[in-house]
Parts: C-alpha cells; sequence; structure tokens
C-alpha cells in the first residue's frame, strides 16, 4: 500500500466524516469512490448499487454506468452470479472479459478488482477497483478483498443514504479506528505474504540444488564400486554422506516452505464429499497398481452432500498418511482408505490402515516428531525427511482434532482421526435401497478378494439384505444385477446377460485393460484400487435419477446451474437458445418416450424466449398426453408477465443460490413422488 498508516487514518476519517455530513447522493457516490481507491491503493473504482426490482446495477457518481443483471455477462456477470469476488490481473486475457462491460471507459487497464456486498447472501452492492498498465503496483491479491470487507458497515449505510428520499443530513456512526486497527492487521499479514515471496524464491532455489546433489550421489556410488584404493573408498563414503544430508536438509527446507504457505491459504470450503475424497483417494491408484498392493477405497454413502472443509489441510493429511502407508507397505499387502460420517457425535472419521512393516512400540510416539521416521534406516532405503506425519499431526490438531496410531511391528499400521463435521447440505449423498426384488451376483474365482468384500459392504451399508447377495464362480439362475471380475469375462456370458436383460458392471482387474477393447465401450466398467462406489450405487439403485435440461444463452449460467447440480442424483443438458431448447424438450418426450422431469428456462433467450418455449411446449404436453415438466425460471426478469409467471412451477431469481435448487428439487420430488 503507497500510504502510510498515519495517513490513511486520516484519509479513512475524513472519508467517512465526509459522507457523513453530505446530503448530494453523486457527492456520496464520488466520496465512497475516493476513499475506496485510497484505502486499496487503485487509480479507479466504481461503486455499484443494486436495485433488486429493475435487476440493476449502477453508479450514481459523476460518470454513471448502469449494468442490466437480468443476463449478466463479462467479468462483473461472474462475479455476480457466484457472488464471490474476482482477481483478474490480466483482464484482457480473460475468457469472459467483455470491454464494454468490464472496461466502459476504453481505459489501458491491466488488473481488475470485483467484490460483491452481501447482506443475507443477497447483493445489494459491488464495487469494482482497475489498476492501469503505468502504475507501479499492477496486481492485485487477496489483501484489498479484505480491506473492501473491512469497510462493509460503512459502504451499507452509504447505500441507504443514497437510496434515502430525504435530502437531510444524517450521520453515518462507524468506528472508524476498529476499521483503520483492522486494515493495520491485513498489512501485517501483507507483509508475511512478501516475507513467503522470498521463502517461495528460496525453496525454489532448493529445488535446483537437489538434482545435482542427486547426480553427484549416483557418480560417487559408481567411483566406489571402482576404487580398490581403502583410504580413498573413505573419503568418497564420507562424501556420500554429505550428499546425503544436502538432499535432506533440501527437502527439509522445501517441507517447511509448503507448510508455511499451506497454513496462510487455507480455508474452509464448501465441498461435495463423495468426489472430494474419491479424487484424493484415486491419486494413489496406479502406484498401488504398479507395487501390487491390494487397494481399496471406502466412503460412507450416508455422508451428507455438501460440508464445509478446509480441503488444502485436509488433502494434505490424507495424501501424507496414504503415501506412508504406501511406502512401508510391501506387494500383495493391503491398505485401506475409509471416510465414515458418524451422525451421533456430528463428527468426520478418517481411517488409513495398511498390512504393511507396522512400527515398533518404542517409537510410535517419536515418529510425530519432525525428521522422525519408523525405523532407524528407512529414510535411505524409502527417501522422505520423516516431516509429514509431524505436519500431519499439526494439521488435524488444527481443524479440532487428534490423530491417532495403532500399529504392530510386521503386521501393519492404522492412523486414524475425527474432525467436527460441519453440514452444509444434510441431506446424505445416497439413499438407502428401497427395492428388494434383486440377486445381485459378484462373480469371482476367489472369493477373498479385497474388492469382492468391498463391493459386498457397500451393498450392505445400503442396506440391501444380505440374502439378496451372492458370491460366486458361476453366474447364479435368477441374476437380475451382476458384478463380473474381468477373469470371468466370456462372450458367451456376456450373451447370456443380454438374454436375460441383467444389469452388468465389469471390475477390471488390470489398469485400463478393457478402455481399447470396444466390446465393452457401453458398458459400466468399475477398476480395481479407485473409488467406484458411485457406480455400485447406481448400477443397483432403482430410484429416479432426474433428467434436467437447463436453456440460457449465457454459458456462465450454464456452467454455474450444472455445478450446483451436480451433487444431486441428475443427468444434465443444456441448451443455449429458445429453439433448441423446444426441439430438446418435444424430441426427449415424444420421440425418445424418455421426458426431461424438470427445465430450467431463461426468459431472455434468443429466436424464442423462455415463456414462450413453455408455452409452446406445454400445449405439445396437452396434444401428447404428457405429464406436465416442472418448469422453473430463472430469469428474475420484472417485465415477465403475470401470465407467463403462471405456467412455472418455480421462480429463481439471479444470482443463483443453491438453496434455490435444492428447494426446486425437493418439491418436484414431493409433487410427483420421486424416491
Amino acid at each position: 500500500m503507497g500510504n502510510n498508516i498515519i495517513e490513511l487514518t486520516k484519509q479513512l476519517k475524513d472519508g467517512m466524516d465526509r459522507v457523513s455530513k453530505i446530503s448530494d447522493k453523486k457527492e456520496i457516490c464520488n466520496t465512497v469512490n475516493k476513499l475506496l481507491m485510497d484505502v486499496t491503493y487503485s487509480e479507479f473504482a466504481t461503486f455499484l448499487i443494486f436495485d433488486s426490482q429493475k435487476r440493476l446495477l449502477y453508479s450514481g457518481d459523476d460518470k454513471p454506468l448502469s449494468y442490466d443483471m437480468v443476463n449478466p455477462k463479462g467479468l462483473l456477470g461472474i462475479s455476480f452470479l457466484r457472488k464471490e469476488a474476482g482477481i483478474y490481473n490480466h483482464i484482457a486475457s480473460e475468457k469472459s472479459y467483455i470491454p464494454r462491460i468490464d472496461n466502459p471507459n476504453n481505459r489501458k487497464l491491466r488488473s481488475q478488482l470485483i467484490i460483491p456486498i452481501l447482506k443475507d447472501d443477497n447483493i445489494i452492492a459491488m464495487v469494482r477497483l482497475s489498476r492501469s498498465i503505468y502504475f507501479a503496483t499492477s496486481h492485485y491479491s487477496k489483501k484489498e478483498i479484505d480491506i473492501v470487507n473491512t469497510l462493509f458497515d460503512f459502504l451499507e449505510k452509504s447505500i441507504y443514504k443514497i437510496l434515502s428520499k430525504s435530502d437531510t443530513n444524517y450521520d453515518i456512526e462507524i468506528n472508524s479506528s476498529k476499521i483503520n486497527n483492522e486494515i493495520k492487521e491485513i498489512n501485517k499479514k501483507a507483509k508475511n505474504s512478501d516475507i513467503n515471496s522470498t521463502m517461495l524464491f528460496l525453496s525454489n532455489t532448493v529445488h535446483d540444488i537437489r538434482t545435482p546433489a542427486n547426480s553427484l550421489y549416483g557418480f560417487l556410488e559408481i567411483l566406489e564400486s571402482q576404487i580398490e584404493d581403502k583410504r580413498l573408498k573413505e573419503y568418497i563414503i564420507n562424501a556420500k554422506e554429505s550428499a546425503i544430508f544436502i538432499n535432506t536438509l533440501t527437502d527439509s527446507i522445501l517441507e517447511q516452505v509448503k507448510d508455511t504457505h499451506e497454513i496462510q491459504s487455507s480455508r474452509p470450503e464448501t465441498v461435495s464429499p463423495l468426489e472430494f475424497f474419491a479424487q484424493i483417494g484415486n491419486l494413489f491408484s496406479a502406484n498401488m497398481y504398479k507395487k501390487d498392493i491390494n487397494y481399496s477405497i471406502y466412503i460412507c454413502p450416508y455422508i451428507p452432500k455438501e460440508l464445509l472443509i478446509d480441503k488444502l489441510k485436509v488433502k494434505r493429511i490424507i495424501i501424507n498418511l496414504i503415501g506412508n502407508a504406501y511406502k512401508f507397505t510391501p506387494s500383495k499387502k493391503d491398505i485401506h482408505f475409509d471416510v465414515r460420517c458418524n451422525q451421533d457425535k456430528n463428527e468426520l472419521e478418517i481411517h488409513i490402515q495398511d498390512t504393511g512393516l507396522g512400527i515398533d512400540k518404542s517409537r510410535q510416539k517419536a515418529i510425530f516428531n519432525s525428521f522422525e521416521q519408523a525405523q532407524e534406516d528407512t529414510s535411505e532405503h524409502f527417501g522422505g525427511t520423516g516431516l509429514g506425519l509431524a505436519i500431519s499431526s499439526k494439521y488435524v490438531n488444527d481443524l479440532g482434532g487428534k490423530l491417532e496410531l495403532e500399529s504392530q511391528l510386521d503386521k501393519g499400521s492404522k492412523f486414524y482421526f475425527n474432525l467436527p463435521l460441519e453440514v452444509i447440505n444434510k441431506q446424505p449423498s445416497q439413499e438407502p435401497f428401497f427395492d428388494f426384488d434383486k440377486k445381485i451376483v459378484i462373480m469371482s474365482d476367489n472369493k477373498y478378494l479385497i474388492d469382492v468384500e468391498t463391493i459386498k459392504f457397500y451393498l450392505i451399508k445400503l442396506e440391501m439384505p444380505k440374502k439378496n447377495i451372492i458370491i460366486s464362480d458361476t453366474l447364479v439362475d435368477g441374476t437380475t444385477h451382476l458384478f463380473c471380475f474381468e477373469h470371468k469375462l466370456s462372450q458367451d456370458l456376456i450373451n447370456k446377460v443380454e438374454e436375460n436383460n441383467i444389469k452388468l458392471v465389469i471390475v477390471e482387474e488390470n489398469l485400463f485393460s478393457l478402455s481399447k477393447n470396444n466390446l465393452y465401450k457401453d458398458m459400466t466398467i468399475i477398476s480395481r484400487n479407485t473409488y467406484y462406489g458411485d457406480k455400485v450405487y447406481s448400477s443397483v439403485f432403482s430410484g429416479k435419477k432426474l433428467k434436467i435440461l437447463i436453456a440460457d444463452d449465457n454459458k456462465i449460467n450454464l456452467v454455474l446451474l450444472t455445478a450446483m447440480l451436480s451433487s444431486e442424483y441428475c443427468s444434465v443438458d443444456t441448451a443455449q437458445d429458445g429453439k433448441e431448447a423446444l426441439y430438446k424438450l418435444e424430441f426427449a418426450s415424444i420421440k425418445e418416450k424418455h421426458p426431461y422431469d424438470m427445465v430450467f428456462l431463461d426468459e431472455n433467450m434468443p429466436i424464442i424466449s423462455g415463456s414462450k418455449v413453455l408455452n409452446k411446449f406445454r400445449k405439445r404436453e396437452k396434444e401428447n398426453d404428457l405429464p406436465p415438466i416442472f418448469a422453473v425460471s430463472v430469469t428474475g426478469d420484472p417485465s415477465m408477465g403475470e401470465e407467463d409467471k403462471a405456467t412455472y412451477n418455480f421462480e429463481m431469481n439471479k444470482p443463483f443460490k443453491k438453496q434455490d435448487v435444492r428447494d426446486a428439487i425437493s418439491i418436484l420430488k414431493e409433487r410427483y413422488e420421486i424416491n
């Protein structure tokens, strides 16, 4: 920040006092813009107020601007729809950059920062800050976002004053000293960030040292094998020790830098836990296959659909623990990665268990200390600095848990921890089975395979009765669902499956072995050493999978709505104009006889508007005696007539809320009794 703290304090207080004393609305806006420029060290600032009735963002300063938010576009539109701040340090290279929206004054801008001002999760205003290519400090960072957030109370009260019909003055009571202290704290953190940049440079330099150090060690080993002189051999052995020490030292620096960076940049985020934990577990699939380790991933199907998780720290913990298990587990042994949800204790339970080398009881406490390993010689044989467990233990403590260990030498180890459960969407990720008129066969010559047990465990956990699940090396009469291991596949078996309308899932035992065979391209395949609970579920669950169409000419809207629907059990299709939307609705209903259950329609689409699409399709429904589709308006267009609105079942305003999407789906399921 270009201003010193004393000068900043004065600017902050003067600006707030001035807004409090003036009544001219244009002057208030100009003063707010000037204050925003001062405290964020920006060349340009625009304070935009949102009129939710007209769906309009507008400024009230000397150079008034207005943006129609019925169909948001540009970088401004992205931040508006996502309700998230956007940092654009090279705006002209951004795909969504639209000059007439994001740079209406045609300035030579390099960087831009857009911050929504929210109240009760609704946008009431937006701040847009810009710096040109001529500015000394061109790039924005999270620091400026934090500074604007400290001014939220002041900005909110400024809006009320601007919108007030009265011209009389009234004071805006703001604790400017409190805001100033908060900004001081932000500046301190920014200075630490500068130190981190230096550490990053150091880490890059250290990383460059590792390659020649490794080469040095390799050449020394070659020399050692060629030299007979005992005295020279001793020198070479000492030199090798120095090379090992350099590698250990560089590893430790890299670990510490990474740790510092993660601590400062990590924050809780909303995640779909099935997808999040599956992605982490699957990182190790190829290595487990190559080392011939029996690796299983189990994620409780009843885990809530959305959780608040510190993604960076949780991911690092699990990667460290599975990585350790992999390192110290020989081939033909087992590793289990297990994620469960304890609803009674409101806790997330994570276990990583192996049947590897195990850890002697005398060393079990020490391994959580930096630079310690399970055995004295493991660093030489397996690599690593011994920092992974220390960092993991610290992160678990930071998140409110404790990293625990159970281990026996030569029998294996189990690392586990519980974390407080912060639920965003309490609905279970997967519903229990309710249709038990099934005979499920798991077909393999070896009923003790880890994947046989894992598939069976998933089915039982989802409340499929044990008597409905058969483990067999042959196809059983009356089979409705078949999980067939690769070694049991044959053309004869596939013919029988097709003749008897059996739902087939193939368990691929050798990584990518079936991918090149066109015979299997349309079949459901799950692979050993991966997470496949979702496919086990979808292949057996007989509940309704919602078929949804999203129609909108704005690609940003399509991406956002599709992402919001990703945690639901549904298939999503899209259309980018009214003509395409109407064609897809009619084709699915009349030609395919497999209609959409729900359609999200934007009003202002090219060729045919959303309400006209729906009116035309409602007529086709009546003509063909079709069940009425559940239609959701996603426009919030105030000009839409009451008659058009009445054809919809649900209305969502822009910017979208996840809760609105959930509410629409809940109403649909209740109305049509969809499981």
